[in-house]
């Protein structure tokens, strides 16, 4: 690594940032780009760089529950979920969640975007927004026509950057599965996405990975940011360092708090570093409020009965949480399709170990990449007219609780903006998803492949929260997501899981598979459908909105140029400043966020 802890405690930098994950080294290394300014990044977890477990795509899923890569954080029993506790994977490691994801190189809507503006937030904009995600990327186009044309990679040259830290490109290998299952969603009604990483993504698409076409491994931002720019003398990167809280100071009631430095643990002492002129929160939508409250900036009615001093009582801080969630339906293939289906890596060890090896030769099937993903509004899926229905009863029901005063300013403005979305035909409420695996590692069975349809829900109206439970910044925060508190959420996923599984007798998916495993035909009532998504349902791992950029009278945490209200010095940079929900995979976002970021830092914008 680039620093000691000698380097770094009892120090002075200019730039403190607070996690070393995706938008966090995006704006560490661009600010160390001025060689007049130092910068420190904190991250809580180790380096993991070199591992093939993160640098070999097809591992999908085989970090999660291991502390080496993993939080592992779990919500509490959800009350609207049948008391159900799902597990929330987060990256802990230099890169955060980009070294764990599924390497979707996904971007939303313009129309989501400028839904940030009109929130409050000037400049926060779909022409901001697609500017700065290209000054991300370095995207290389397919080199194999064939092969392109093959596993329909469309390629649009203006939705891509060239030059930027991040690789980008399409894999060089896609299940076999992909082709049939995009077929019969075109037989099935959807059409092709116009312009998906552009503002356009509606319909069906393949869009290009995190990975580096020449090798076929990942690329995340410990690859793109911080190993080009370690050996910068003014950029300095401590893993397995802790933040344990920002030490402030006040001058008064009525004055701004300052942030003078940050307290840190690393192996098992504590530490204080200086910082001169800001710290940068970049801990992520579930870290971040935790950092902020141990700090004393929260709601005082979370901070006072844990005796910690409110500094700043901003209690949108943790609240306003959002998330995309799934449910999954895992089909039985036919067995001509044993080699486009992950399980083979399980039920045949051997064959597992002779495409590791192949890997290193830039063939075998741990090239493969996941591409296909389908956003759509709930009218593709069920008509107009039920549609409309379904969302006209979610603004009475709505409306309702204005007039009895139930619902705060922020979210009566979120929920206008977020149902002119949902009655418009460019939405995408929905996600169909097709991953070549049993997910569920149970109905892995030798002699047996499957795959797994998914459904998700992008723009929910459930609203959650993150806290604090103690002053010990060990302990875990309390997340409670709310899930299907606000019922149009489970009866958005209970229309897209039932598209789903009419799919499975639309041809050539119909030839394709042979019977549904999970959840079976024993569950085909509403009621039914409904306990099983509850039982089952799994995180995107999208989590936004627990420290939101939103005017402060509206409960949000950070103003435009993302500095948290009522400090002169503290600003969040990561997914938890999203005020309100996108129809996309969240990681181009959060670069996007660490690019637009620097800039503001640096003056420009």
């Amino acid at each position: 690594m680039s620093a000691t802890t000698s380097e770094i405690a009892s120090k002075t930098f200019d730039y403190i940032v607070v996690g070393g994950g995706t938008a966090g080294l995006v704006v560490a290394a661009r600010l160390s780009e001025d060689p007049n300014v130092t910068v420190a990044v904190l991250e809580a977890g180790p380096a993991n760089l070199d591992d093939p477990l993160i640098t070999i795509p097809v591992h999908f899923g085989k970090h999660f529950g291991n502390h080496k890569y993993d939080w592992d954080f779990s919500t509490v029993p959800q009350k609207s979920a049948n008391n159900a506790v799902y597990k929330w994977a987060r990256g802990r490691m230099l890169g955060g969640s980009s070294a764990i994801n599924f390497l979707a190189w996904s971007k939303p809507p313009a129309e989501d975007m400028d839904a940030w503006e009109q929130l409050g937030n000037p400049g926060w904009n779909a022409s901001r927004y697609f500017e700065y995600s290209k000054k991300a990327e370095s995207f290389h186009p397919p080199q194999d026509e064939t092969v392109a044309k093959m596993f329909k990679q469309v390629v649009k040259p203006d939705a891509h950057g060239y030059h930027g830290p991040l690789v980008t490109s399409f894999p060089t290998l896609v299940s076999g599965l992909e082709i049939p299952f995009q077929e019969a969603l075109s037989n099935a009604g959807i059409g092709k996405a116009e312009d998906p990483l552009n503002g356009d993504p509606f319909g069906i698409a393949m869009t290009p990975n995190t990975r580096n076409p020449e090798n076929n491994t990942r690329t995340y931002a410990a690859t793109a940011y911080y190993l080009p720019n370690k050996d910068r003398k003014n950029f300095h990167v401590l893993t397995d360092a802790l933040v344990t809280r920002i030490i402030s100071k006040s001058h008064g009631d009525a004055s701004e708090v300052e942030a003078t430095g940050v307290e840190f643990e690393h192996d098992g002492i504590k530490h204080i570093v200086g910082a001169v002129k800001e710290v940068i929160v970049s801990a992520g939508a579930l870290k971040t409020p935790q950092i902020l409250e141990l700090s004393g900036i929260g709601d005082k009615r979370v901070l006072e009965p844990l005796g910690i001093e409110t500094l700043v009582d901003l209690p949108g801080v943790g609240a306003n949480l959002q998330e995309h969630c799934f449910t999954k339906m895992t089909l039985e293939l036919d067995p001509k399709h044993k080699y486009d289906s992950l399980d083979i890596l399980t039920t045949d060890p051997e064959y597992g170990k002779e495409q590791f090896e192949l890997h290193g030769e830039g063939k075998g099937f741990h090239r493969l990449g996941l591409s296909g993903y389908t956003f759509v509004p709930l009218a593709t899926l069920i008509g107009p007219e039920a549609a409309l229905n379904m969302i006209q009863r979610q603004k009475a029901k709505i409306q309702a609780q204005i007039d009895a005063g139930k619902l705060s300013k922020s979210l009566q403005a979120q929920y206008k903006v977020q149902l002119e979305r949902l009655e418009s035909s460019r939405n995408g409420d929905c996600e169909i998803m097709m991953f070549p695996g049993a997910i569920t590692p149970s109905l892995i069975k030798e002699g047996r492949s499957c795959t797994t349809v998914q459904a998700a829900s992008n723009l929910p109206f459930s609203r959650g929260t993150i806290h604090i439970n103690s002053t010990n910044p060990h302990d875990q925060p309390t997340i409670d997501p709310h899930t299907f508190e606000d019922t149009f959420d489970l009866e958005a996923l209970t229309v897209a899981f039932k598209f789903n599984r009419k799919l499975s007798n639309v041809e050539p998916w119909k030839s394709s598979v042979v019977s549904e495993i999970l959840p079976g035909p024993q569950v085909e009532s509403d009621a039914d459908i409904h306990n099983y998504i509850k039982k089952t349902l799994e995180t995107t791992f999208h989590t936004v909105g627990t420290a939101s950029m939103l005017p402060r009278e509206l409960d949000g945490v950070v103003d435009p140029k993302l500095r948290v209200y009522g400090t002169k010095n503290i600003r969040v940079v990561d997914l938890s400043i999203v005020p309100l929900h996108i129809a996309a995979h969240t990681q181009a976002t959060a670069y996007t966020i660490g690019e637009i970021a620097a800039d503001i830092v640096k003056g420009k914008i």
